[in-house]
């Protein structure tokens, strides 16, 4: 929403000379404190909820009728400019997934908003998608440059930087006639932001040196020692001017502008302190006149947001503590440290109420007053969570680990993490206590009585989880409410709803959840998945993946033949394949798909064990894969194939992990160099060459060029046993990193494992002949 502009017609002129500063920290550092007030486990957990109720196929709504979105209102490019600063910074902390947080929806609304014929944004839209209006404020417009400039600094992918950054250039020469101080204010945030990404741009550099100087030529012309402000009326998103000079005078080296913006944002917080400790914000209701008191009411979040973002960048540049705690006071505004001592954000509904009045907060919930909420609690993991990941960079914290479950998978596994120094093996349980003592004991860990007692141990931050499948779901939703980052053997559960639930109480308590899906940190994997991204043999075409299995260790009596408890093969073992072959290929669809009996006999369905089954995939618009899974091999015959025929070529794999390649195929030399890079100790033979005009050949409805037809081979030298370990404990470094650093993105997360699950699950349906 556009606060209103009065009081803001003083005209900004003026540029004073660059003054160097050779001992100010660098754009892109960080300075640390001394110690933090708060861990990382207190932080508030970053909720969602009323950003996802708010936001539809469009974007996000500007009201709310208490925490329902109200349409009659429409949108607005302020609350989509937020949303996007939110969704950047969510990218930043969590990793990016545009089913999590809609970052690209919030960026396209920016995107529809431009008005080519104005050369500026609209504003306000309303629910039938037509603009309400040729040109926005200038304020909105420069909220919507400061979230374009931050998007493009933090894109996660260059697709959604280079929109980004088309939307600034296309929008930024309007900021030099921005007539109001708060609309440069943000703009000069928002060209601080690109220019951290690439201060080469010349242009941009001085519209940023003319704004900056402009504000601080203000704060001059205005601020004595007993007023260290712009105006004589302290009005609204006042901790942004001091920001903007701060951020921007430590890019400049100009030490007269830290040290203006550092004190009138020191005056800022503590003209707004009340008696007791508490913010208590300027209200609307006649601002903060000079020589006048102080409007109590309305008080907005946003001003909140802007004292708690501000004062943590002040924390971040100067090192000084006392900002951070600063922050910490502004934060606690919203949840009931102000001047009525009611808490306005709901923990009910993720959401926060539209102000505080003299009656108490307003009882809607709309976007602007949510995403200042939900901003502020961004803001403080980003500062922590850098904050720790410098920390434990230097100093890496050991962290304790639990086991529910007592399988041979998880004593393998187990014997791998304790290999890692920073894992440390603290206690177990299972239901069978001879099995947890098969575990525990070589690894000396102790034995609990209840798996609630792995719950309640302060010393485990990690719970591995290696229960039954039908038990998994349960077991790792309890773990992930306790606060304990959550491994999970794979599946992730035996239903969709089951893991559905525990990727939202992941999010919800803002844990790290993982699945043991180790055939992604194979030796080939990443070798296998480039090949095919930079179609060294063209498009796949057609393949298949066997697993001739031995069922010498799967008596008739295993809970693995129980489809209640397993799954059944599709499920239990086939998310393994299924999610490899989505790594190399995308996403699939389920095709045919069958299961055989192991006795042929007229016995009932739950009388018989089905030890066979295969289905048929399809990946994009041409490619299918058929999987067939067995289980009644002789052990010493126990063996995996994955062949992948291509337009010039094909690729054999052997081995569970895969640890031979066979490549053969009609490649130009270009090709082959790229396949030395992937594969620097394999073998390649030349088998032919062609010259022209035989170097030509058509294939496929078209016509390729190559230069050699070659076998390329590549082996591990390690045994199976020795990749297995490997990879497991390569998974599990790289969830210890998502951990350690939330920006990390887990090679194999929960939503890959759901997808597995759901390809598994789908075949599952179809071999019964079950109608959807």
């Amino acid at each position: 929403m556009t606060h209103q502009q009065a009081g803001q017609d003083a005209k900004l002129a003026g540029r004073s000379e660059k003054q160097a500063s050779p001992a100010l920290p660098e754009a892109s550092e960080v300075v640390p404190v001394k110690s933090h007030p708060i861990g990382i486990a207190q932080l508030p957990e970053i909720d969602l909820r009323q950003l996802y109720q708010l936001t539809d196929d469009t974007g996000i709504f500007q009201h709310a009728v208490y925490a329902a979105p109200d349409p009659n209102h429409g949108y607005c490019i302020d609350d989509n400019a937020r949303a996007l600063i939110a969704a950047v910074l969510h990218a930043r902390l969590r990793g990016y997934d545009e089913r999590i947080v809609p970052l690209q929806r919030y960026l396209t609304f920016l995107a529809y908003a431009f008005n080519e014929d104005t050369q500026a944004f609209r504003n306000f839209m309303g629910y039938d998608r037509h603009w309400l209006e040729d040109i926005g404020s200038t304020d909105s417009q420069g909220r919507t440059i400061w979230a374009l400039g931050l998007t493009v600094h933090y894109a996660p992918n260059e697709i959604i930087r280079e929109l980004a950054e088309q939307l600034l250039f296309k929008s930024y020469h309007a900021v030099e006639k921005f007539q109001f101080i708060r609309s440069q204010t943000f703009s000069l945030i928002g060209l601080q932001e690109y220019l951290n990404f690439n201060p080469a741009h010349e242009e941009i550099s001085e519209l940023r040196d003319q704004i900056a100087n402009r504000l601080f030529d203000a704060y001059k012309a205005h601020a004595t020692d007993e007023w260290p402000w712009w105006e004589d009326t302290v009005t609204y998103d006042n901790a942004k001017l001091p920001h903007a000079l701060l951020i921007c005078g430590r890019a400049m080296h100009r030490q007269d502008m830290i040290d203006a913006a550092l004190k009138s944002l020191d005056w800022l917080y503590k003209i707004q302190l009340a008696d007791d400790g508490h913010l208590s914000i300027i209200g609307n209701d006649g601002w903060y006149q000079k020589g006048k008191q102080k409007a109590g009411f309305d008080q907005q979040p946003l001003e909140a947001y802007a004292m708690v973002h501000g004062h943590l960048t002040a924390a971040s540049i100067t090192g000084e503590e006392k900002w951070a705690e600063y922050a910490w006071t502004c934060f606690h505004w919203f949840t009931g440290r102000n001047d009525t001592g009611v808490p306005l954000y709901h923990p009910e509904t993720g959401g926060c109420q539209d102000g505080l009045e003299v009656s108490g907060p307003n009882k809607n919930q709309g976007a602007e007053s949510s995403l200042a909420y939900l901003l502020s609690v961004l803001e403080l993991h980003l500062y922590y969570e850098l904050q720790a990941s410098r920390i434990t960079a230097e100093s890496p914290q050991v962290l304790g680990l639990g086991l529910i479950g007592a399988s041979n998978t998880a004593a393998f596994s187990l014997a791998q993490y304790a290999k890692l120094e920073i894992i440390k093996p603290i206690a177990a349980w299972s239901p069978s206590i001879d099995k947890t003592k098969h575990v525990a004991t070589p690894l000396s860990m102790s034995i609990a009585n209840d798996f609630t007692e792995i719950l309640n141990n302060p010393e485990i931050q990690i719970v591995y989880i290696a229960s039954e499948p039908n038990m998994r779901s349960d077991h790792a939703i309890t773990a992930l409410n306790a606060g304990k980052h959550v491994l999970c053997e794979k599946p992730i559960a035996i239903d969709l709803g089951s893991a559905h639930q525990i990727i939202q109480t992941a999010h919800q308590r803002d844990l790290v959840f993982g699945v043991n899906l180790m055939m992604r940190f194979g030796p080939l994997a990443q070798p296998i998945k480039q090949m095919i991204r930079r179609a060294v043999l063209g498009m796949p075409l057609r393949g298949y993946y066997v697993n001739r299995a031995g069922d010498a260790g799967l008596p008739d009596n295993h809970w693995f033949w129980n489809p209640e408890i397993s799954g059944g093969i599709f499920v239990e073992h086939g998310v393994h394949s299924f999610d490899m072959l989505r790594y190399w290929l995308g996403e699939a669809q389920v095709l045919s798909a069958s299961r055989f009996r192991r006795y042929f006999n007229e016995e009932t369905e739950g009388d018989v064990l089905i030890d066979q089954a295969t289905c048929d995939l399809r990946y994009g618009y041409q490619t299918t894969i058929n999987f067939y899974h067995g289980f009644n091999q002789p052990v010493p015959l126990d063996m995996q194939d994955t062949r992948i025929i291509f337009e010039r070529g094909q690729i054999l794999l052997r081995g569970w992990i895969p640890s031979f390649v066979e490549v053969r195929g009609l490649l130009t030399d270009s090709e082959i160099e790229q396949l030395e890079k992937l594969f620097p100790d394999a073998a390649i033979k030349t088998i032919r060459t062609f010259d022209e005009p035989t170097d030509i050949i058509h294939h496929h409805g078209r016509s390729t060029r190559i230069d050699r037809e070659i076998q390329m081979n590549w082996s591990s030298p390690h045994d199976k046993q020795t990749l297995y370990g490997q990879a497991t404990k390569l998974l599990m470094e790289d969830f210890i990193k998502r951990i350690n650093h939330r920006r990390h993105q887990l090679r194999a997360d929960a939503n890959d494992a759901l997808a597995a699950l759901t390809i598994a699950l789908d075949a599952d349906r179809i071999a019964k002949g079950v109608t959807p």
